[in-house]
């Protein structure tokens, strides 16, 4: 399809350069706050900090939407239900709906008004926008939302605040308390009801000071950690110069977390704190507390302040664990799709992977945290690929790094940007198909250029905004070396079972290296081969072998 002016196509100029970005993304006037891809990854969603929101078709790398969202900057949007909440500098959280129904009202925006019109951009914004509701937070300390999405179901009890916002997918967010920025609340919506309040109130050892909170993240386990020796707090708590002791910084030898066992709690929630500690709560209903009931009128695992009942500060909630990783604020918070590690990032150089929960006893005897050594300090966020292979994290120095999962080995350095970067997003490799923000579109003979890949799956992309007022979206491909997408190929059904290893090698791509793919079909050989073989040796051996031919 042909290139856009908002959408330059760019390419690198040898094979052994590092790869550009695929598309630049441009319509922001200011800098790029917020990245964020659709579950359906046709649509990515970009604020900046003049408070505008944009929304980006990924078939024509184009804005759909493009409107003021908040009288300051954005620090969050987020895909909910037919719609998107946006949190903004400005202390609130709106939530605006862009579904493509056939009877709009002036609250609603669809897409085919975006396509008959002009693109928009900040000087000319999309027509008749408008917050379908709005939410009271604290915004002081530039931490982002976390989003929980909950089933499906009606309204029940506070639910019913709001007559006027009709049956739409429930979900809960926590954001920094309105009394103080130290601990957290968590809201109900579409009620907008505060279901908990100062989470993370005397909930540390006396001695530790975490500071304001810094980055969130909301989440159920199926079975849920706690510690075996329930008493370990209350221990640290009494004895003050143990407390201190433990929370001291030692990014070689961090302190061990007593054995985890399983119990039948399943809300969770993940703090980064302006002291460099990352700490998991978990909740245990109280008297307080009843289940929320679903459409079904059955309980679910959600639980709500009892009618007529006043829930104390942090009641239900328990400090499972805390680690301090960095010498400075966590700037940023990203987990694995199975719920099985952390990662964040700060000021400092170091990368930090923390273990959520053991699977068992003997997992219990290890670290907990793994503090890596970077070449570079200074991150502004990190993100997590849906496949769990892939680590990125986006430097004030403009450079996207991506890492192994698994072993933190550093695998590229992506160069594009010449001023710091502020926000980054992995697209998911497989896609939601019944987005609804997406109902509307139709299979097209784009699509491949866009968001979808060979064989429905999505492209995989991951998207970078900072300073420059522009969006990045780089495809990742065996850092840019020449590469068989074995999902799309098949050559494990034309060929046998060991001919994608060959193909990986020289036939495909000219004796350069041997590379590989995360699709390939023996991804653990390919990432090994793009780890020995990247440094060229398959060309030096050439190379001496034409010499001694010709000699």
């Amino acid at each position: 399809m042909p290139v856009s002016s908002l959408a330059k196509r760019s390419s690198s100029s040898t094979p052994r350069s590092p790869p550009g970005p695929s598309y630049i993304l441009r319509g922001h006037d200011t800098s790029v706050s917020c990245v964020r891809f659709s579950r359906c990854a046709r649509l990515i969603f970009t604020g900046d900090t003049n408070g505008f929101v944009a929304v980006w078709d990924l078939r024509s790398f184009r804005p759909r939407f493009f409107w003021k969202a908040h009288d300051r900057g954005v620090l969050g949007v987020e895909e909910h239900g037919n719609g998107v909440l946006t949190q903004g500098r400005d202390n609130l959280v709106h939530f605006y709906r862009l579904s493509i129904t056939p009877h709009s009202t002036g609250t609603s925006a669809t897409l085919d008004h975006g396509a008959a019109t002009a693109v928009p951009s900040p000087s000319s914004p999309s027509f008749g926008i408008k917050p379908a509701w709005s939410i009271d937070i604290n915004a002081m300390n530039f931490c982002r939302m976390s989003v929980l999405c909950l089933s499906d179901r009606k309204g029940k009890g506070k639910e019913r605040e709001m007559e006027d916002v009709p049956i739409m997918e429930e979900a809960l967010m926590a954001v920094p308390s309105l009394t103080k920025d130290d601990f957290v609340d968590i809201f109900h919506i579409p009620s907008r009801a505060r279901l908990h309040r100062s989470l993370g109130k005397d909930a540390f050892p006396l001695g530790v000071k975490t500071g304001t909170v810094m980055a969130l993240h909301l989440f159920h386990l199926p079975s849920s950690p706690s510690p075996q020796n329930p008493s370990a707090t209350t221990s640290s708590a009494a004895n003050p110069s143990t407390s201190a002791s433990a929370s001291s910084f030692s990014p070689t030898q961090p302190r061990m977390q007593p054995p985890i066992a399983y119990s039948t709690s399943r809300l969770h929630l993940l703090i980064g704190y302006e002291s460099g500690h990352l700490a998991l709560f978990r909740f245990s209903p109280t008297a307080s507390f009843e289940r929320l009931r679903s459409q079904t009128d059955q309980p679910v695992d959600v639980y709500a302040p009892r009618e007529g009942k006043m829930v104390e500060e942090n009641e239900g909630w328990e400090l499972v664990w805390s680690e301090k990783g960095h010498r400075d604020a966590v700037m940023s918070l990203a987990v694995t799709r199975d719920l099985r590690f952390a990662f964040t990032v700060a000021a400092d150089h170091f990368v930090c992977k923390y273990r959520i929960f053991d699977v068992n006893e003997e997992e219990a005897l290890l670290l907990r945290i793994h503090i890596e050594p970077t070449d570079a300090p200074g991150k502004s966020a990190v993100a997590v690929r849906s496949d769990g292979k892939l680590l990125a994290t986006a430097g004030w120095d403009g450079e996207l790094r991506l890492y192994s999962v698994k072993s933190l080995q550093p695998l590229a350095v992506l160069s594009h940007h010449r001023s710091s970067l502020q926000a980054l997003d992995f697209a998911p490799l497989e896609p939601d198909e019944n987005c609804s923000l997406a109902d509307g579109y139709e299979n097209s003979d784009d699509e491949e250029e866009g968001g979808r890949a060979q064989g429905g799956r999505a492209k995989a992309w991951v998207a970078t905004g900072g300073q420059e007022a522009k969006v990045s979206l780089w495809e990742y491909v065996a850092l840019g070396w020449k590469v068989v997408d074995h999902d799309a190929f098949k050559p494990n059904d034309k060929l046998g079972a060991w001919w994608p290893t060959i193909i990986d090698s020289a036939v495909l791509a000219r004796s350069r290296s041997f590379v590989g793919t995360d699709r390939s079909t023996y991804s653990h050989l390919a990432g090994l081969r793009v780890k020995y073989w990247q440094g060229g040796l398959v060309e030096v051996t050439a190379e001496v072998w034409r010499r001694r031919t010709e000699g």
